[in-house]
């Protein structure tokens, strides 16, 4: 059976408790003074079997601020979380504050439930999800679902336990000290008690009445009994002899040589790179033949062995490709033997358990190692692959064999060493953002030389050309670390080297200045965009007309028309004066008072709704200016 705990989190009175009643049937405020006062004080239970044989347990926590320690010690431990917001409400402080708890206590995955919505219109919930939007960027929650749900009509409960049901699939389960890992060296059938294997577990924690997996083959069962020296145990940590008695699983496929750990954790491989050491004449008879027993753990495979790189040193390079698959990690160590006659050859560490193929193996293969503990550092070899694609954390775990928390450790060195960057929820290596970044400054370079009038260039078209496969947020993120160094700056879509400025010659000046005064004499009813261009004439009009925008001179509204800041600025005043008697103001007013036809009232009164001055309400605009 699969295990999930799930914690709520929100702000007080948001219905946080109700719905787990309505998912459960249980309701998780057992004091009387919780029932008495509608509040939750203490912390919360409830359990829920659902379809697939998975088990949850939800682990319900105060939302009001006195109680935000209850809270903390809810979420510690949690696996997932679900952010209950209400519809009637929207983001408040302690949905905040509880948002940022679970992401220092390391939760990963969840999702948004938006309670209430009987209690809400349409309106009030689409301005409800855009708060949320923006709460949740750049966070651990930034693209989860977002479910309408109302605990009272029961309307998107099954769409809730939907969003849970997805979450089994995503959480990894994490023990104590790394994956549960125990290469079998004995299997056999007890009367009485069926499957037992024997071995010595090298990392993680086996615990009686798990699931657990058997490698190669995939086969599943479930832990019935546990003995560490003969005594029964409930649970056995990494370094004990232990011996397994399991359910569900036959002799026959669990056979000596075979991993058992949790499911879905460790992988499998026949192909790996490694360091050699090895005996003698050892070498030339590998080059001559190629073939030997490979040893690792209890297992045992024929293999075929390739040297790659000598650097005289005693220490070979080599590809090693295995007759059958088994589990094999990064830094295990291995034995190589002779099949005929038999003897020792060598050994070697596992340096890499999925290596590239083709023209990618022998591009890196050509590259200069580097120096010091990261140069051949399992992570950062697989972030240097991925390039400007990256990569999420919780892709590295199966592939090396780390838990969450070893893996963290990993990654909070190596960006401690300047070797890794995180960006939007992604992981870089370090060089290829290097590598970006001075691309990115030869093409904005480029880019000012050629268009010297023009502010920047776009963002998305820069990424078109540079870096089409990095993702759009990671790409946004890496440009906020150059901003935040003050190697770019940013204007609404458009990217500059920091240093860069319009420079106007005398004849430029001329020119825009007569464009601006075009502008400034028509008001709120100015000139055609094509009208002016044609007065003013010449070669890079248009691009004049831009650096005015630019510059703030001029202001594009909704329809794209320009205006002259002076004509906006004295609307804004007119409407500020006009407040201090009447706090709305309906299409004819507004005409009347701006001096302008329907034509440009429409456009202005919608371009001063953007800027949060007005407020439609039906027929009219209440005025926000004061």
């Amino acid at each position: 059976m699969s295990h999930l705990v799930l914690g709520t989190a929100g702000h007080i009175d948001h219905g946080k408790s109700s719905l787990v009643k309505a998912l459960t049937g249980i309701d998780p405020d057992r004091l009387r003074e919780e029932q008495a006062r509608g509040i939750t004080i203490e912390l919360g239970f409830a359990d829920l079997d659902l379809e697939g044989d998975c088990h949850l347990s939800i682990v319900d926590v105060p939302g009001h601020e006195r109680f935000v320690r209850h809270m903390v010690a809810g979420a510690t431990g949690i696996d997932a979380v679900m952010l209950v917001v209400a519809a009637d409400e929207g983001v408040m402080p302690q949905t905040r504050e509880h948002l940022h708890i679970c992401k220092l206590l390391g939760v990963r995955h969840g999702f948004v439930a938006l309670t209430k919505i009987d209690l809400a219109d349409r309106d009030l919930r689409e301005v409800v999800e855009m708060e949320l939007k923006e709460l949740l960027k750049r966070s651990f929650l930034e693209g989860c679902p977002v479910v309408p749900v109302s605990a009272r009509s029961g309307e998107g409960l099954d769409q809730v336990l939907g969003a849970v049901q997805t979450l089994f699939g995503e959480v990894a389960y994490r023990p104590a000290e790394g994956i549960a890992r125990l290469p079998v060296d004995r299997s056999f059938t007890m009367h009485g008690f069926g499957t037992v294997v024997t071995g010595t577990l090298v990392s993680g924690t086996l615990r009686e009445g798990e699931e657990v997996e058997v490698l190669p083959g995939g086969h599943r069962g479930r832990i019935r009994g546990i003995q560490v020296h003969g005594q029964a145990v409930r649970a056995a940590a990494a370094g004990r002899r232990t011996a397994v008695n399991l359910q569900g699983l036959r002799c026959e496929q669990v056979p000596r040589g075979s991993t058992l750990s949790m499911p879905d954790r460790l992988r499998t491989t026949s192909r790996i790179w490694a360091r050699l050491e090895l005996m003698g004449t050892a070498a030339a008879s590998i080059r001559k033949s190629g073939t030997v027993r490979f040893h690792q753990g209890t297992s045992e495979r024929d293999a075929r062995v390739r040297i790659l790189n000598d650097p005289g040193d005693g220490r070979l390079e080599a590809e090693i490709v295995l007759d059958q698959p088994a589990v094999l990690l990064p830094g295990d160590r291995f034995i190589l033997r002779r099949p005929m006659p038999v003897d020792t050859l060598g050994g070697g560490e596992i340096t890499d358990n999925n290596p590239p193929r083709g023209r990618a193996a022998r591009k890196e293969r050509a590259a200069v190692p580097g120096q010091g503990t990261t140069a051949t550092d399992p992570v950062l070899v697989r972030l240097t692959r991925q390039g400007l694609k990256g990569t999420r954390a919780g892709t590295l775990t199966g592939d090396l064999g780390l838990s969450a928390e070893q893996l963290e450790s990993r990654l909070e060195r190596l960006e401690s060493e300047g070797v890794l960057v995180p960006a939007a929820g992604r992981l870089f290596a370090a060089g290829a953002l290097d590598d970006l970044e001075g691309r990115v400054k030869e093409r904005l370079e480029r880019f000012h030389t050629e268009a010297p009038l023009k502010q920047g260039l776009s963002r998305e078209h820069l990424r078109g050309e540079l870096c089409r496969e990095m993702p759009q947020d990671s790409w946004r993120a890496f440009l906020g670390l150059l901003e935040a160094r003050d190697v770019v700056r940013s204007r609404a879509d458009l990217l500059a080297i920091s240093s860069h400025q319009v420079v106007l010659g005398p004849a430029e000046e001329t020119r825009i200045l007569k464009m601006e005064e075009l502008f400034r004499a028509g008001g709120l009813e100015p000139p055609r965009e094509e009208q002016v261009l044609a007065v003013v004439g010449g070669s890079g009009a248009g691009e004049l007309l831009e650096v005015l925008v630019d510059q703030g001179r001029l202001v594009r509204i909704g329809d794209g028309r320009p205006f002259h800041i002076e004509a906006l600025t004295q609307l804004r005043n007119l409407l500020r004066e006009y407040a201090r008697e009447e706090k709305t103001i309906d299409v004819a007013t507004f005409k009347d008072l701006a001096g302008v036809t329907r034509k440009n009232a429409i456009p202005l009164l919608e371009y001063l709704d953007g800027e949060r001055q007005t407020r439609r309400v039906g027929n009219v605009r209440e005025i926000l200016i004061r």
